[in-house]
């Protein structure tokens, strides 16, 4: 996707990253946020309660089951001889299993996104919008601990629904989530001149940025997300009005993924064996007319 954002200079802080949940090694307990891990594309997150059971393709588990398991290992339900594997929670997994309730930011964006707005321990983010909370969950964990984000979504029952996963995940003491609209009545709520970053998914972010101005710290990073030329070119000339802001930039990625095996599929392996056998035929050949 394009992105239009605004570097300051780089400063280290050595204080240590929070982990996402509790780390404590005695397993899943009740009330516990976890995830049921089946494969890539089949990840399942639960909030443990006596007595509840989860359904899906793979059986029926019941939490009392899994509720004293250790994370990492094998849960299975009372019937056939499907099983799962019980995880903590980490940012990447809660992309891949949260509710849809829009598009959302994959890994290959967000890691772009929080090295452009140099996300760590300490900083203050600003998020518009909040969306399906994908983007926030790693801003969440990046800025751990003394950081804080403060999210804003226009629709406000997906605001609610976001504040309700928020707090499930556990990040109450990092995450603030407002109902509003940043493009007209800016980011109410942030004082002036503390924010460190601020990250934009909206239809017209550009209309956002004069409220960016008064909010962000000298030396502060905008970075937008836009499907379309047209919004960067609008976003790009907003920010280069005036020379507000410095080194605009445009950045696409994309992501690949790539399967890694032992050896090469059957059919594979006998064409390389067939090509094999044919150069052989052929040195063979050579090699007798040379003696004729």
């Amino acid at each position: 996707q394009d992105r239009a954002e605004l570097p300051s200079p780089l400063h280290m802080d050595p204080s240590p990253s929070a982990p996402l949940v509790d780390a404590r090694s005695d397993g899943a307990a009740a009330g516990d946020f976890v995830i049921l891990w089946g494969s890539y594309k089949e990840v399942f997150s639960v909030t443990l309660q006596q007595g509840a059971i989860t359904n899906n393709r793979y059986g029926s588990f019941h939490h009392g089951d899994l509720i004293g398991q250790p994370f990492g290992g094998k849960v299975r339900p009372r019937k056939g001889k499907a099983w799962l594997v019980l995880l903590r929670p980490s940012p990447e997994l809660i992309t891949q299993s949260l509710v849809h309730r829009t598009q959302i930011i994959y890994h290959a964006d967000i890691s772009l996104i929080l090295a452009l707005l140099d996300a760590r321990p300490g900083k203050v983010i600003i998020e518009a919008g909040t969306g399906s909370g994908s983007l926030s969950s790693s801003f969440a964990r990046a800025l751990r601990p003394g950081g804080r984000l403060h999210t804003f979504e226009f629709h406000e029952e997906r605001q609610r629904q976001a504040a309700a996963d928020f707090q499930r995940y556990g990040f109450d003491d990092v995450v603030v989530s407002r109902h509003g609209n940043v493009c007209s009545d800016g980011f109410v709520g942030v004082p002036d001149g503390v924010v460190d970053g601020v990250f934009l998914d909206l239809p017209m972010p550009w209309q956002a940025i004069p409220h960016a101005d008064r909010c962000l710290v000298e030396g502060g990073k905008v970075c937008t997300f836009s499907p379309c030329i047209e919004q960067i070119e609008k976003t790009a000339s907003e920010l280069r009005r005036e020379d507000r802001y410095c080194d605009v930039r445009v950045f696409e990625s994309l992501a690949v993924n790539w399967g890694v095996r032992e050896e090469a599929p059957p059919k594979k392996r006998r064409l390389a064996k067939t090509a094999e056998g044919e150069a052989k035929t052929a040195e063979g050949e050579a090699k007798t007319a040379e003696g004729e």
